[in-house]
């Protein structure tokens, strides 16, 4: 489910309510998942997900954890030295995986203006921009566009 209805999202994009739900979709979604992938945390729709989301991060860092024990057993079985790290690489990878997304719930976000402002910027310029390459057009980015709304609210930068 996205965190922003289609009505908005389609007012955003000026098309009518009887433009095709699926020419819409695939933007809304690609711009929610680069805007939590740029925050570095997943976005709820209100507290309530949030809170529930947070507290199933046990559980599954739970099964990744079982999981991970028994591909280890599973791939320390293997005969063939490059099978068996090949093996051993995938079940790390699986577990790294769970814990990044275990971070990414923990620090999660409820969504505001600022974040749905960023979402239907990218949203729009994903639909507005369908090409690679621009033919004919000066193309420049927007000073303050949705990296800019976002930053405030991303976490684990680093050094």
């Amino acid at each position: 489910m996205s965190l922003i209805d289609l009505p908005t999202a389609k007012a955003h994009l000026r098309v009518g309510v009887g433009y095709p739900d699926e020419q819409v979709v695939p933007y809304l979604n690609a711009a929610e998942s680069s805007a939590a992938q740029f925050l570095s945390r997943r976005i709820f729709e209100n507290q309530g997900a949030l809170d529930t989301a947070v507290a199933a991060v046990p559980a599954a860092l739970s099964a990744a954890g079982t999981a991970y024990q028994a591909a280890m057993t599973t791939a320390g079985a293997i005969e063939d030295d490059v099978a068996r790290r090949a093996a051993e690489g995938y079940a790390l990878r699986a577990y790294r995986d769970a814990q990044t997304a275990a971070s990414e719930t923990y620090a999660g976000i409820v969504i505001n203006p600022q974040i749905e402002a960023a979402i239907l910027l990218t949203m729009g310029h994903l639909f507005e921009s369908r090409e690679d390459v621009v033919v004919g057009a000066t193309a420049t980015a927007m000073p303050f566009g949705s990296q800019q709304l976002l930053f405030p609210f991303r976490v684990g930068l680093g050094v």
